[in-house]
């Protein structure tokens, strides 16, 4: 409530008590969305104006708390003005700065719209903070003077507020909606006060509960003094803040401070602190989460590679019954029905490749059920690793369960963060970080990355790629351009990490699909690119051609 129309009417008149009169020396941003007004009253004093749309509110304190750096000057017809007074709309939530040359600076706490104005008598706007191209000569309706706000500023008669308000629906709403400038936490106090949810009544009866609850609310918000504001909290977080006790909220711990804007620093202090403590846990959360389902799928898929594979044994018994009855068979049949000479009395039918000899397609079923066991094999220890990062990963989704609050989120990272780091975490700021292209680990540590498309290789070859680092393509096809970041891993790159290097090259091209790929490798250093040459197109000047199986690392 740091942007309630009667926060504003408080902060206002705060604000006109200690600055008017002053002289503003300067207007700047230092963080985003958010503008500051140093003033002299002899003393240097900061207002603070946030137009963030989760958190609209105006502030000062003492001092300048400018930074050195990142931030920038703004306003600078403002620059030395006199300030003559500060007030509030009457019907709105706008604070209005008087200055000196018939100009006022409009202070609009609207949410994702807030904004801050400097507009001439006639309304015009002659500069702003956000969004000025799009607004600047517009015109808005000020409001040129000073009025009283009283009660009947606020509050219709009951008759005008029985026509817009509608208790048989949600009253909460109705009452919003018939009182805008009460917001919602103020609404809900009114309906809690006017017990109309604890009694049966007619609707008459209702609605005039209702009224004087929220006329109640009002006559106390208008009437206190210096305000000393309230922040309740739900468990560690803040809930709200209020410039009067809340009787719905008295359930929930809080905390009284000493003035206005003191509460409201205190408030946006924990309150963004606490969504900072949200997003984090939600971003590790939200990680584990994704990761259980995509090791949960990649599970079911190996053992479906693993029931393909068992065909190994079938395909060593064809190629053997070929052999055995070679003299028997002739070429240009589809399938063969012969007996099984390791088992009595069984006829066995081995399809066939017709276009080639018994004698190729024996070699043809002994080579299928070599790739078999290879799979086999590899898809077992797959399955293994596989099963072991989902036993973890579900057992961190499990104990974040714990994470409560900020205290629970830091004993969370310092028990387990290691863990979570080592299974391939990476913060969003981390993420960001990261350079544009695909990312491997090879033997050794080595990163490794890879083009997504020609422009990105011509980025990665010639902007990211250093002289001595390994350069890879496949040869005589298009694809990927392939570093190996000498100086991520420990000593020299190892043959094995050459390797997968290379593979990696190999599955990122059109010879994907191939047995064996040939790969020319160099050092960054030998590699050209031709005058006028398209994208991606580079020379090579030294190369060396190695052959490999296209593959992708298992720690992508």
């Amino acid at each position: 409530m740091t942007s309630n129309y009667f926060t504003l009417y408080h902060i206002a008149a705060l604000l006109h008590k200690q600055f008017a009169k002053t002289v503003i020396a300067q207007v700047y941003s230092q963080e985003k969305n958010t503008l500051s007004l140093l003033l002299y009253t002899p003393d240097p004093h900061t207002i603070t104006i946030s137009c963030n749309s989760r958190d609209n509110f105006v502030t000062a304190k003492n001092g300048e708390n400018r930074s050195r750096t990142n931030s920038v000057d703004l306003f600078p017809e403002l620059v030395d003005k006199h300030i003559e007074s500060f007030y509030l709309s009457m019907t709105d939530r706008i604070i209005y700065i008087k200055t000196t040359g018939e100009e006022w600076i409009c202070i609009e706490m609207f949410a994702s719209k807030a904004n801050v104005l400097l507009c001439n008598a006639e309304g015009k706007i002659l500069d702003a903070f956000l969004k000025k191209k799009e607004i600047q000569s517009e015109i808005r309706q000020i409001q040129l003077k000073q009025h009283p706000i009283g009660l009947k500023e606020c509050l219709p008669s009951l008759d005008v507020f029985s026509q817009t308000f509608q208790s048989n629906g949600d009253p909460v709403r109705s009452l919003k909606g018939a009182l805008p400038k009460l917001g919602s936490i103020l609404a809900e106090e009114a309906i809690v006060r006017s017990k109309v949810k604890e009694q049966q009544q007619e609707q008459s009866e209702r609605t005039t509960a209702v009224y004087s609850a929220a006329k109640e609310i009002m006559q106390q918000l208008l009437a206190i003094g210096p305000v000393e504001p309230i922040i309740y909290f739900d468990e560690r977080n803040p809930y709200c803040f209020s410039a009067i006790p809340l009787r719905h909220l008295s359930q929930l711990r809080s905390e009284t401070l000493p003035d206005l804007f003191t509460g409201i620093q205190k408030f946006i202090s924990f309150e963004r602190s606490s969504q900072s403590f949200i997003h984090k846990k939600k971003e590790i959360t939200s990680w584990l989460t994704k990761e259980s389902e995509k090791a949960s799928r990649t599970i079911v898929s190996v053992e479906n590679e693993l029931a393909e594979s068992a065909r190994a044994e079938q395909y060593e018994l064809f190629g053997n019954l070929i052999m055995a009855h070679l003299p028997t068979l002739v070429k240009g049949v589809k399938s063969v029905d012969v007996e099984n000479t390791f088992s009595q009395n069984e006829l066995i039918t081995i399809p066939l490749e017709p276009t080639m000899t018994p004698q190729k397609n024996a070699e043809r079923y002994f080579e299928k059920a070599k790739k078999s066991k290879t799979a086999k094999e590899e898809s077992r220890q797959r399955l293994t690793t596989l099963k072991q990062r989902l036993t973890s990963v579900n057992d961190l989704l499990e104990k974040s369960k714990s994470i409560t609050e900020s205290n629970s989120l830091k004993n969370f990272i310092q028990s387990y963060g290691e863990m979570v780091k080592e299974l391939g975490y990476m913060t969003d700021k981390e993420q960001e970080e990261l350079p544009p292209f695909k990312i491997f680990a090879v033997e050794g540590g080595f990163t490794v990355y890879a083009g997504k498309n020609s422009v990105n290789n011509d980025l990665l070859t010639f902007r990211y790629a250093k002289p001595n680092d390994l350069w890879f393509h496949a040869r005589g096809s298009s694809g990927s351009h392939v570093v190996l970041k000498l100086g991520t891993g420990e000593g020299t790159p190892t043959k094995k990490a050459v390797e997968q290097a290379a593979s990696i090259a190999a599955y990122y091209s059109k010879m994907k699909n191939a047995k064996h790929v040939p790969v020319a490798m160099t050092e960054r250093k030998y590699i050209h690119k031709p005058k006028g040459a398209p994208a991606g197109t580079v020379a090579l000047d030294k190369e060396k051609v190695i052959f490999v199986q296209p593959l992708l690392p298992e720690n992508k």
